[in-house]
């Protein structure tokens, strides 16, 4: 039987789910909403699916085995309460929340329910993650730096930091993910950042650039830079300096490792935006969430990570990060 699947928000995000979800044969989308009623129309046309006119209808009315939800980061909340009190199955967009109390009180409902839970971020299945994390296994890593560097989203509610927890939370976090996944988790951070270059832009108040060091449990040092002033140019990805080798990882791009004697190059090869998908599918097909590469409860580690970098950048002071 074809898993049923809802969503709450129908946007962007929504929008690259859609276009993966549509090519399995064994998933139907059958009930969307979204603060747009005509963008939920559309969706609703395009998978023969019903259009809610707020989540909380499509919670109470919708016969669903699995939900996604793809809202602004200041939404979330009271839908994945709603969510758990039905049992169903999640996939949650980045970043999961802007309260981590509330998160974390989520993540230990999941826990406790041994739900199947998965979070959107995707670039932990490229496949030359998996073989950049299997050389780093060999390797003694020194330091590492990271990069989201570019211009400013469009969307109103993103140059507001009530409303999307700012870069760091919004956009950086897959950064900061990605630290985790290849490094480990991080024990205290300290951040620093500017403002002033976006006078230009109204009803702004994030920084225009900010830089975050890390202190991993592992005794590794890092630091992950961030950026949205930019016209021209920028940079995604991460710098990896070890003792004898170094790497450079192209934001969903490629990993290049250069050796004293050789170089070596690798493209990514795989669609992981739909490997990601195809997985939360399959886990709530079987009832087996082992193959999810970020569920939920993991995904607050990377919320905790860049609420800290927040927490500094205000106070300039550094931050430890509690589990």
């Amino acid at each position: 039987m074809a898993v049923k699947v809802g969503f709450i928000g129908t946007g962007g995000i929504a929008g690259y789910h859609f276009n993966h979800l549509e090519k399995m044969d064994d998933v139907r989308v059958v009930a969307v909403c979204d603060a747009i009623e005509e963008r939920a129309r559309q969706a609703a046309e395009r998978f023969g699916a019903r259009a809610y006119p707020d989540y909380r209808a499509l919670l109470s009315e919708a016969d669903l085995d699995a939900l996604y939800i793809c809202t602004p980061p200041f939404a979330h909340g009271e839908m994945e309460h709603l969510a758990l009190e039905r049992g169903l199955p999640l996939f949650v967009e980045k970043p999961v929340h802007l309260d981590l109390a509330d998160a974390r009180s989520i993540a230990q409902e999941i826990e406790a329910q041994g739900l199947v839970s998965a979070v959107g971020y995707q670039d932990r299945y490229q496949d030359i993650i998996d073989r950049l994390r299997a050389y780093l296994a060999g390797q003694q890593v020194g330091l590492m730096m990271g990069y989201w560097m570019g211009g400013m989203p469009g969307v109103y509610w993103w140059r507001r930091r009530e409303l999307s927890g700012g870069q760091a939370v919004e956009q950086t976090t897959h950064i900061f993910d990605m630290a985790r996944y290849l490094f480990g988790e991080v024990r205290t951070v300290f951040a620093g950042g500017t403002k002033g270059l976006m006078a230009d832009v109204p009803d702004y108040n994030i920084e225009d650039a900010s830089a975050v060091t890390l202190f991993f449990e592992s005794g590794l040092v890092g630091t992950i830079f961030s950026a949205c002033f930019m016209n021209v140019g920028g940079r995604g990805g991460m710098d990896i300096f070890c003792k004898n080798a170094y790497i450079a990882y192209q934001e969903r791009t490629s990993v290049k490792i250069t050796e004293p004697h050789c170089t070596i190059e690798m493209k990514n090869g795989n669609d992981f935006g739909f490997a990601e998908d195809r997985t939360f599918i399959d886990a709530v097909a079987s009832g087996d969430g082992s193959a999810i590469r970020s569920t939920y409860p993991d995904a607050v580690k990377s919320l905790a990570l860049s609420l800290a970098a927040n927490e500094s950048l205000d106070t300039g002071e550094p931050v430890a990060i509690t589990v």
